[in-house]
């Protein structure tokens, strides 16, 4: 599944918000990607497997809790969106 900041998502516990923050792991023990050497990213499919959590409204959760996209966000267009056509 594809998330983007701006999204409404629903965890697993039936909780609901607005992405505020897509934080992806680049180390071991940092599994919430709360480490200083995180990495933050605009968009995420959580097909890639990786390390993360994300925060939405007042909450957060890893990427593995994540349940649905209740509402996706316009995207702005790309340069290279041509690519996929």
């Amino acid at each position: 599944m594809i998330i983007n900041l701006g999204d409404t998502i629903e965890d697993m516990k039936g909780r609901q918000g607005v992405i505020t923050n897509i934080g992806i792991a680049t180390e071991v023990n940092d599994i919430a990607a709360e480490l200083d050497t995180s990495l933050n990213a605009k968009t995420y499919d959580t097909k890639l497997g990786y390390t993360g959590a994300i925060t939405f409204g007042s909450n957060w959760c890893y990427f593995s809790q994540i349940d649905k996209v209740v509402e996706k966000v316009e995207q702005e267009e790309s340069a290279t969106d041509w690519i996929d056509s």
